[in-house]
Order: structure tokens, then sequence, then C-alpha cells
């Protein structure tokens, strides 16, 4: 379905775009496509230092990635990667401990939709009624602590069992 007269005036009288895509000026096209984005946190709610967004070669030593940007603490090791052309974190800033149980999560996770068996959207409904999350949409890897993510492997080990 195409663009209604109204949108295609609208996109139309936008000026155009005069600086490269970046987090500080992100392609609006990505921004649209963000589902449910996450606020950019000005401090970090683990030891409330302020965050910015850097390159990630901060975090592993080169850049890495189509879209090599992070948002990161100042105080401590926390830091999430941002949806590709935006300035939108993928999820919550993560500690150490956190970023290896989400890791731990989509391992146990990725498989039911990646093998064929549902839709990533199906088994993210799955997920967020096996977890007892009443919003789908609120039903996010990036956005869960470590005890969520501990949840997410045992549930997907009692589905597969």
């Amino acid at each position: 379905m195409g663009l209604s007269r109204k949108e295609r005036e609208r996109r139309a009288s936008l000026p155009p775009r005069t600086e490269p895509v970046s987090p500080w000026v992100p392609s609006r096209r990505a921004v649209a496509r963000v589902r449910n984005p996450l606020p950019v946190p000005e401090k970090c709610p683990h030891c409330s230092s302020p965050v910015f967004i850097d390159s990630n070669a901060c975090i592993y030593g080169r850049e890495y990635g189509e879209w090599p940007w992070a948002l990161m603490c100042t105080g401590c090791d926390s830091y999430v990667g941002l949806h590709l052309f935006t300035g939108i974190p993928l999820g919550t800033l993560a500690t150490p401990p956190m970023r290896r149980a989400r890791g731990a999560a989509k391992d146990a996770f990725n498989p039911l939709w990646q093998g064929g068996g549902m839709t990533r959207t199906e088994a993210y409904a799955w997920l967020a009624g096996a977890l007892g999350i009443a919003d789908v949409e609120q039903c996010h890897i990036g956005w869960f602590d470590v005890a969520q993510c501990a949840a997410v492997v045992a549930a997907v080990k009692a589905r597969t069992a």
C-alpha cells in the first residue's frame, strides 16, 4: 500500500539531509522502523554516572559491525549497542553479568525461531506468555535483567525437554 497524499506532502516538506547519517543525525526511515524505542538515558541505571555515545571500538578494540556505535557509561562497564542508523538503544545499559545472561538467553531462545519451527514474532509471543509478560511488545531480551534471562533459559529448556 502506498503513502497517503498527506504523508507524501509531509515528507516532501522535510529539509534535505545535509549531514551524513550518525547517531546524532539518524536516518528518519531507520528511526521510523524501530518498534518500542527506548529513550537514551542521561545517567546509568547501575551507578548514576553520565552516559555517552561513542564508537564500539572503545569496547572491542576496533569498529565492529555495519553501525559501530554504542551507548556507554562513564563510571562502570555498562554499555549497549544502537539500532542500525539511529541513536536508539537496542536495550537497556547492561553490566558484564547482564551481558553474559542476555547472551545465554539469546543462545537458548533464538533456535526456537531460527530453526523454522515458528516465526520470531510467534517465538516472542510464546516467550511473553511463558514469562507472564502481558504485553508482548514489552518482551525483549535486551531489556531483561539477569533473573529474567535465567527465566528465559529455563522456559526454553522446559519447552524443548
